[in-house]
């Protein structure tokens, strides 16, 4: 067995060896019978038989037959490499990049989408929201309330258990600039729930989360490594957070990762993963039964128990407490219901995934058919090869499998080096990707990937190589050894197979250019969208006023007010404001929309509250509708600024000016009197502005206050001065990144670019390699029928002639892609419609310029053939012959 495996070519000498010593010894005997040394020697070769048949049946009698014949064919295969060393590299070079790019692509896919989450059985977790009923126009999923939380974890009895979170910032000090860093409040059997336990420390106590106890923190272990160098004495060791002495009693593992911002279903306040985590510090059971719904609750239910039942119990015992605290109407109140985690964190960027795998996907796809039409095109000229090898004896199976492994081969090729670039691509995309892309750190490659790889090269293989192996199987030895020429004119089936896979590559690639194209057009009205404010020449600085020496309100409104006299008075700045929060990020603050005048709610409507300075509006732009701004003067008294329609829906069809309306900052039932109405502005770009209600910052001392400033002068400049200014009147507040509202516009939109961006670069792709595979087998054709256009200019062709033929020819399979691939974009546009902004997913205006596009560079790709047939030399063609 070792001989037959390792050893076959001692065999084959042997067996040479023998062969030759049997000859001689026969030649011999007849030389001493009396013949002659020549005359015997043709004797018994005669009588011998086929040495060459004798040594292969011999060979297959040894065994492991089929596996030779791989070797020989594979040996072959890469000669066939060497003699065509362009063609090779052209192949193994596309293969690689579209293998590669759909190999890192489903490497996302597997890491955001498919891979469980790293909690401890994660298919019982579940995130606890509240949804509003069915016809309501709170069309939107709401947080929880903090004492129906209490309830639900003492009384749900499908529930393992329920824990609560809370997004905060928090200004570490002591170590450096003050800085202001991500965080969570949690119940205490937060990470219980989710089945994590810290990598160092402890885990919070059930008497941590209340109030006075809620002075020990958990540090992820980037913030332990990055801040605290990595400290193995960390645990017990104080540090100050928000001014307040507080004690780490852990760690968290590396690889947590938790949702951010709206991954959690819902509008959070944290859109950066939190690296503090502190207990709620608070007693859930002693808050506002209703109202208040700030919060998200993370559920894990009982081994065997369905959500459903879960979402019943929770329904009754909110039910129960609305009876025993006499809520009216609450048939019309959101209620509260559970959603799978996995899909809660991912659910935002689901389609978009699974769109750009799409994508580049179709575009492996066009590679594989680009190269399967390249050998297509090589075999044609080895027509007369097959013909001599089933002559000989060969199967058609046997040609067939030599095409097919010759395609394995460039396979392999591309696909090992796609690996590589596989590799590197993830790390160019994970580093490009956008930050609130779920899962993101999680990515990498593992065995589902690799499996995913070999599938991908074998389908190459097939792709590539099963429509040329099957062309050149079915040649005719006779036909193809009477045909001679190896430049006859193609024909028939062989030129229709070409065609065909022009036009596969063609409808493919207007496919895929026409959903770049709605991307990108659903990108630019969204960009270019009448935002209600203006982003030029305006700067923004986010800081903290919580914890420390703020903890009054009117320290804070001091501290807001001094900064706002001096943040005016920097040279080249026209205006300075401040809000509670900046346009386009997010909605915050929402509450009902009142009229002080009309006890009675009819239905409710939902506003967002501000809170600013008289010179917000004019530091960014917000037109002034009717009324004034907020003044000096007003500060003793309860005044409101409206939006515009926050103010035609309370009064519609009369003056705003001078009504009552319900108001959220400063004591419970406040009322203002509305003195201005403003335009809107928009909290993101994908939707409508919010109803806006305007109140003076005053009201509130706001924790966290977002200065505004208007500037002439240079921004970088005045940058530095902003942030002079604030440090003079406190050091110790901490200072986020200054950033233009340039940049913030740039930051939210930030996903759609980076989706636009790569199905845009994917189609342009698609484009050029089926414009090469247009252009290329134009070329083979011309080349080929040479002798043919020869003759037909010979008789009297002319040059104008013989370019539109071979132009009708070339762009019939391109007119059948191109419509073609309308159909399959037509097709997609319901997948697509969720996707697009301000653009139907049946955009005649894209639809009609992808095909300009396409016939003309299709147009462009023959027209250099077509001038090349027409030049030909009638003489020199012939004589070719």
């Amino acid at each position: 067995m070792w001989r037959r495996l390792f050893g076959r070519q001692r065999m084959q000498d042997d067996l040479d060896e023998e062969i030759r010593a049997h000859v001689a010894m026969a030649a011999r005997d007849r030389v001493e019978r009396g013949e002659s040394a020549a005359e015997a020697e043709k004797a018994v070769r005669r009588e011998f038989g086929n040495e060459l048949l004798i040594k292969e049946v011999t060979s297959d009698m040894w065994g492991w037959a089929a596996a030779d014949r791989m070797a020989r064919d594979l040996k072959y295969a890469l000669r066939q490499m060497r003699r065509n060393p362009g063609f090779t590299a052209v192949a193994v070079l596309t293969l690689a990049l579209g293998l590669g790019a759909t190999t890192a692509m489903f490497s996302i896919v597997n890491g955001v989408l498919l891979e469980p989450l790293k909690y401890r059985e994660p298919g019982r977790l579940y995130v606890g929201l509240n949804i509003s009923p069915p016809g309501s126009t709170l069309d939107r999923n709401w947080p929880i309330n903090a004492r129906q939380f209490s309830e639900w974890r003492k009384r749900c009895e499908s529930c393992e258990q329920i824990a609560m979170a809370d997004g905060r910032g928090y200004t570490l000090t002591g170590l450096g600039e003050p800085e202001r860093l991500p965080g969570l409040r949690v119940s205490f059997n937060f990470f219980r729930t989710l089945g994590v336990e810290p990598a160092r420390g402890r885990d919070f106590a059930p008497e941590e989360e209340m109030p006075g106890r809620a002075n020990e923190v958990l540090l992820s272990n980037a913030l332990w490594r990055t801040h605290f160098g990595g400290d193995r004495n960390i645990v017990g060791r104080v540090i100050q957070l928000d001014g307040e002495p507080n004690t780490v009693v852990g760690v968290m593992p590396a690889d947590l990762a938790l949702p951010v911002g709206n991954q959690w279903g819902t509008n959070f306040a944290n859109p950066l993963p939190p690296v503090i985590f502190r207990p709620l510090g608070m007693d859930v059971s002693r808050m506002e039964p209703f109202g208040t719904n700030n919060y998200v609750a993370v559920v894990r239910m009982k081994p065997g128990m369905g959500p459903q039942r879960a979402i019943a119990e929770m329904n009754a015992i909110v039910a129960e407490m609305a009876r025993e605290f006499h809520i009216p109407d609450f048939d019309k109140a959101i209620k509260p219901t559970l959603f799978p985690m996995q899909q809660t964190i991912t659910g935002g960027a689901r389609t978009e995934l699974w769109l750009l795998l799409a994508t580049v996907g179709a575009v492996l796809l066009i590679v594989c058919v680009n190269v399967g039409n390249l050998m297509l095109v090589r075999t044609a000229s080895r027509d007369r090869e097959a013909g001599i090898r089933m002559a000989l004896g060969a199967s058609r199976g046997e040609v067939f499998g030599l095409v097919v492994k010759e395609a394995a081969v460039l396979a392999a090729a591309g696909g090992a080096a796609g690996m590589l670039l596989a590799y590197a691509g993830l790390k160019a995309f994970v580093a490009a990707a956008p930050v609130n892309l779920p899962r993101i750190g999680e990515v990498h490659m593992d065995a589902r990937v690799l499996l995913f790889g070999f599938v991908a090269v074998t389908l190459a293989t097939v792709l590539c190589g099963v429509v040329p192996a099957w062309r050149l199987a079915k040649t005719e030895p006779q036909e193809s050894l009477k045909m001679g020429a190896a430049n006859a004119s193609p024909h028939g089936l062989k030129v229709r197979l070409r065609e065909l896979m022009v036009s596969v590559e063609v409808a493919l690639s207007t496919a895929l250019l026409i959903v770049g194209g709605l991307l990108m057009l659903s990108f630019f009205r969204l960009v270019g969208v009448d935002k209600g404010f203006e982003v030029a020449h305006v700067i923004t600085q986010d800081t903290s006023l919580i914890g420390g020496k703020y903890r009054e309100d009117a320290l804070r409104t001091r501290f807001i007010d001094e900064a706002l006299q001096k943040l005016a008075a920097i040279p080249g700045v026209d205006s300075a404001g401040m809000t509670s929060q900046v346009p386009l990020r997010g909605e915050t603050w929402v509450d009902e929309l009142r009229d002080a005048s009309k006890p009675e709610l009819t239905e409710t409507t939902l506003a967002n509250f501000r809170f600013v300075s008289g010179g917000y509006w004019s530091a960014m732009g917000i037109p002034l509708k009717r009324g004034r701004f907020f003044e000096e003067s007003d500060r003793n008294r309860g005044v409101a600024v409206l939006s515009e329609r926050a103010a035609k829906i309370l009064w519609p069809n009369e003056d705003p000016i001078g009504k009552r309306v319900h108001l959220t900052g400063g004591t419970a039932g406040v009322i203002g009197e509305v003195i201005g109405v403003v335009g809107e502005a928009r909290a993101t770009l994908e939707h409508e502005s919010p109803l806006t209600v305007y109140e003076p910052y005053w009201v509130m001392g706001i924790g966290g206050p977002s200065f505004v400033v208007r500037t002439r002068a240079s921004e970088a400049a005045v940058m530095g001065e902003i942030r002079g200014v604030l440090r003079s009147l406190d050091s110790g507040i901490p200072l986020a990144q200054t950033k233009t509202m340039e940049q913030i516009l740039d930051e939210s939109v930030a996903a759609r670019r980076f989706q636009m961006d790569l199905a845009v670069a994917f189609a342009f792709a698609a484009l050029a390699l089926a414009s090469l595979g247009v252009y290329g087998v134009i070329s083979f054709t011309v080349a080929r029928r040479t002798p043919e256009l020869g003759i037909r200019i010979a008789l009297g062709a002319r040059t104008a002639e013989v370019v539109r033929m071979v132009l009708r020819q070339g762009m019939a399979p391109v007119v059948a892609g191109v419509a073609a691939g309308i159909l399959a974009a037509v097709a997609m546009g319901r997948f697509l419609a969720s996707q697009l902004y301000g653009a139907t997913a049946r955009d005649p205006m894209v639809f009609a310029t992808v095909a300009a596009v396409l016939m003309g560079i299709a147009v462009c790709a023959c027209l250099a053939p077509a001038r090349r047939a027409a030049r030909i030399d009638p003489v020199t063609a012939l004589r070719s012959e």
